[in-house]
């Protein structure tokens, strides 16, 4: 929700990483690949055809999988359940890597995941790590699911946003603040509503950028 709100702020797009990696795990369940078989993901997810698309609000990124829209079969919990071995497959994220790298040579952007500061794009002029306890984390992503028509509880948000975390926290990706970028801006959000967040980031851009 940050990004997508700091990219309509400044009137740029938006990428977040997750939907690719979402789509890539879409396309292995559809195949009947097993996630957790690192070598037949990585032949399944190499062969795609997939890229992002704003084919309306730039703030608003579609996942185009062979050509077509799949965005809005990427929040299923069976995605959910394996999208994190997915993205804990070098290879794949390798990747993955190469292909937001020329997202975001196309035109300026705002790009959000776990190891853009780190890994993706290093030589950005404003890093920003948001941090946030996993209970606050999953009341916002309840919010979201609930707000988005999908059927969930607490309980259940909580108990996947503590296994995502375990599931990505392989030392390639940033899930503390001692793993940020060591330029990255650090923002605890816990106490924090999602205008203060913003407007942060946006001083932030502006003070990297001299605006």
């Amino acid at each position: 929700m940050v990004g997508r709100a700091v990219a309509e702020r400044l009137a740029i797009g938006f990428v977040d990483t997750g939907l690719m990696y979402r789509a890539c795990t879409l396309a292995v369940l559809e195949a009947g690949v097993d996630p957790e078989h690192a070598e037949a993901v990585t032949a399944l997810v190499r062969a795609l055809d997939l890229d992002l698309a704003w084919p309306g609000e730039l703030s608003q990124p579609h996942a185009i999988l062979g050509g077509k829209d799949v965005t809005s079969h990427l929040r299923t919990p069976e995605i959910e359940r394996a999208v994190s071995y997915v993205s804990g497959v070098p290879e794949v994220r390798a990747w993955l890597v190469e292909r937001q790298r020329l997202l975001a040579a196309r035109t300026p952007i705002v790009m959000a995941g776990r190891d853009i500061g780190t890994r993706v794009l290093v030589e950005a002029r404003t890093k920003i790590f948001l941090e946030a306890s996993s209970a606050i984390r999953a009341q916002r992503r309840l919010g979201e699911e609930l707000d988005a028509g999908r059927q969930t509880n607490f309980d259940r948000v909580l108990e996947e946003t503590r296994r995502r975390d375990e599931l990505d926290n392989t030392g390639h990706r940033a899930i503390t603040r001692e793993q940020a970028a060591p330029d990255a801006l650090v923002i605890d959000t816990d106490a924090l509503g999602i205008d203060e967040v913003v407007e942060r980031c946006i001083d932030a851009y502006r003070t990297a950028n001299g605006d």
